[in-house]
């Protein structure tokens, strides 16, 4: 095999046969790499532009300028930021003539074709920067339309999300665009930096960033919710003290309504603020978290609030880091009754505040501008479904070494998706396209729920995290009710793409049973775990290669015939996936004898397929196909577990014993390196009745997250496996 690195770069020639400590050094390369960063929160403009449900911009300057003449140029200007250099595809669907550039230079041009026909989507490769890219458009007004819808080509896998480019709007989050132009303002040999626009004379820039005259005379309350009297409003700053010693806030200024004061959850002021009243109150050093409730009298807000300390202004600033804005304060109303909850429950970014039927969020001092969610991350965060299972061989390494901050890792990237879930729904019904959790609030297929949501509740057992029934219950019933089944029950794809349109997949067995055993074991409901066991004997009949004893990565409807490729990783999902339902499912079930059955055929021919380094290889049948990581691992798992828990039949475990140890001491020779590196992991596939498609165009990454998790649960196995030989002997 051609490695992935030289001999002494392997993990074994540092580390040998201390499993422990291998898997200690891949968990912490992982979190190392993907540090727990939260949610960045941007202002964005409600006078922008909104997303469609394929989560590309609508930018219809139709719309927006309607009194721009034919003939006339408009722009369009954002920044997408870039963790690497790498390959992207912008999907582009035009209302009229468009042109798309990038970073200065000349990207794309729509043809006559495309550009009077605003369903076709025009897929654009382009190269991004590491760091941050400036897209313009530039449109021109024709009879047929003005702007374009412009984004990702992916929407799933791949989000898109524009930040506003000019320094005055630093933070803000959606596009900026200009007004309509008799003449095309920018050569395209000489487009202009994006910094200077702004200031650029003659031109004006889009939504509004500034309060009119009338405006700017109002209180803040008064010109973000309305006059709107006998509602309420809550605000929220945060006071620093940045001397040493204790020092004397002093509140002065007046409301006709009531008010409430607290500081650091305490309330320090009920009541109604007069003119020359002094509400003192004693502020240690360090940051203060300030939030106000203020009622509006029948005449609307009336109020002022002054902050000093000693004698100068009080030191604001937005709470959370907040971007976008300059002001110190984020606003949340008009509501119509008090809430009644704890201050610190009430600051927070990651709820929404319902009354009446009605959802409330914050929002900034700006027009028509609110807060959302963003996430630069690379991974950290992120839902989908590698994801799910790397999380769970990060809870798994954890507990075993009984290493609370890996464990804690795992919880808090899970808790920081389930927690904002809520919000995100609600995201994607106010702005066209939710700016987190996208593929969570889709959920049109396995892979978008199945993976991660068995990660939640694998989690579950140690966060105790309050989210985490009602996101799992969504899940459950998409499954139940929504996901797309044959008439025999088992799943498939259902799909317009003719690709993938009509087909089941031996990787949604992985996409789905694992959940439904893992919310049999919350529920106690046994539907679940009998749904699990149809899947597996479903997929057989239609996934099964009997001459080989493995499994066909998938089965094709629209031509009646499985593709009748072995992959590897399908297979390795598989084997992987009844692993997990067969220690569950109870001894007297009517299919575990079966499933047994059917686990000790695939057990046989994994074992004959193994190849001569002990890896086992992309396509199983094809030596001459690369040694692939992420299935080795499964089979490991797998085999591991069946030899353990006594699923493997008495003829088969010695073999099974040295497959595995095989296997294993293959992955830290050749699959991971001394820094914890993961090599040789097949990147996320579509599917092909040709083996070709998977040897070489399928081609190995490294520190894939189909590959990362499941490696250390596999050496977590093996591990337990070594244990258990040597108690037994």
């Amino acid at each position: 095999m051609k490695p992935y690195f030289d001999e002494q770069e392997s993990i074994y020639t540092k580390l040998y046969d201390r499993t422990d400590d291998v898997l200690e050094t891949i968990a912490n390369a992982y979190i190392g790499r993907n540090p727990a960063l939260p949610f960045e929160f941007r202002g964005f403009s409600r006078e922008g532009f909104m997303k469609k449900n394929n989560g590309r911009y609508d930018m219809n300057l139709e719309e927006k300028l309607p009194e721009a003449k034919p003939g006339q140029y408009a722009y369009a200007f954002g920044l997408l930021w870039s963790n690497h250099d790498g390959w992207t595809d912008f999907g582009l669907s035009c209302y009229g003539p468009a042109s798309v550039y990038l970073n200065r230079e000349f990207l794309y041009r729509a043809d006559i074709g495309e550009e009077v026909n605003p369903k076709m989507v025009k897929g654009i490769r382009a190269k991004l920067q590491k760091g941050w890219n400036a897209v313009c458009i530039k449109f021109v007004k024709a009879p047929t339309g003005f702007g374009g819808v412009f984004g990702t080509l992916n929407t799933k896998w791949n989000p898109m999300e524009f930040m506003s480019p000019f320094q005055e709007r630093k933070g803000q989050a959606g596009w900026v665009y200009s007004d309509a132009m008799d003449a095309d303002n920018f050569s395209e040999t000489e487009l202009p930096d994006y910094t200077g626009l702004e200031t650029l004379s003659g031109m004006g820039w889009y939504p509004e960033l500034s309060w009119d005259a009338e405006q700017s005379a109002q209180n803040p309350c008064t010109r973000i919710f309305g006059r709107t009297p006998g509602k309420v409003a809550y605000l929220w700053s945060e006071l620093r003290h940045s001397g040493a010693g204790t020092q004397v806030c002093r509140l002065e200024g007046h409301s006709a309504g009531n008010l409430r004061l607290w500081l650091d959850g305490q309330v320090v002021f009920a009541g109604a603020l007069k003119t020359g009243d002094k509400v003192e109150f004693k502020l240690n050093p360090g940051k203060h978290v300030l939030l106000v409730e203020l009622s509006a009298s029948g005449n609307g807000w009336e109020y002022s609030l002054d902050f000093t300390v000693d004698g100068k202004n009080a030191a604001l600033s937005i709470p959370r880091g907040v971007k976008g804005s300059s002001g110190p304060w984020l606003y949340l109303g008009p509501l119509d009754q008090p809430l009644e909850e704890s201050a610190d429950s009430i600051c927070s970014l990651y709820r929404l505040f319902e009354q009446e039927g009605s959802s409330f969020f914050w929002r900034l001092d700006l027009p028509n501008t609110w807060v959302r969610p963003y996430l630069d991350n690379g991974l950290f965060a992120k839902w989908n479904y590698p994801l799910g299972v790397t999380l769970y061989g990060l809870m798994q390494t954890g507990r075993l070494l009984e290493k609370r901050g890996i464990l804690d890792y795992a919880i808090s990237h899970i808790t920081e998706c389930t927690r904002i879930y809520r919000y995100a729904k609600w995201d994607a019904e106010q702005y066209g396209y939710p700016s987190v959790d996208n593929q969570l609030v889709e959920m049109d297929m396995l892979d978008d729920c199945g993976s991660f949501g068995s990660a939640v509740l694998e989690a579950y057992r140690d966060s105790q995290d309050p989210h985490t029934p009602y996101v799992v219950e969504q899940i459950a019933n998409h499954m139940e009710h929504n996901q797309e089944r044959r008439e025999d029950g088992a799943f498939f794809r259902l799909s317009s793409n003719p690709v993938r349109g009509h087909t089941m997949w031996a990787d949604d067995l992985y996409m789905s049973t694992p959940f439904l055993v893992r919310y049999y074991k919350l529920t106690g409901n046994t539907s679940y775990l009998d749904d699990a066991a149809r899947q597996f004997i479903q997929f057989k009949k239609y996934l099964f290669i009997p001459e080989y004893k493995i499994m066909s990565h998938v089965y094709d409807f629209q031509h009646n015939k499985p593709t009748n490729v072995p992959w590897g990783r399908g297979n390795g999902w598989v084997f992987f996936s009844l692993s997990e339902l067969l220690e569950v499912m109870p001894e007297t079930h009517a299919e575990r004898a079966n499933l047994l059955a059917f686990y000790n055929e695939l057990a046989e021919g994994y074992m004959a397929l193994q190849g001569e380094t002990g890896l086992w290889h992309q396509v199983l049948t094809h030596p001459d196909s690369y040694a692939e990581t992420s299935c080795t691992s499964m089979f490991v798992y797998g085999l591991s577990r069946g030899v353990r828990l006594g699923w493997v039949r008495e003829d088969l475990e010695q073999k099974a014993v040295t497959a595995v140890n095989r296997g294993w001491l293959a992955l830290t020779q050749y699959g991971i390196d001394r820094f914890g590196n993961v090599h040789g992991v097949c990147r996320g596939s579509s599917y092909s009745f040709t083996p070709d498609y998977y040897k070489h165009e399928l081609n190995a990454v490294t520190n894939d997250t189909h590959g990362i998790g499941i490696v250390l649960l596999a050496g977590i196995e093996t591990g337990k496996l070594s244990e258990w030989l040597k108690q037994r002997s």
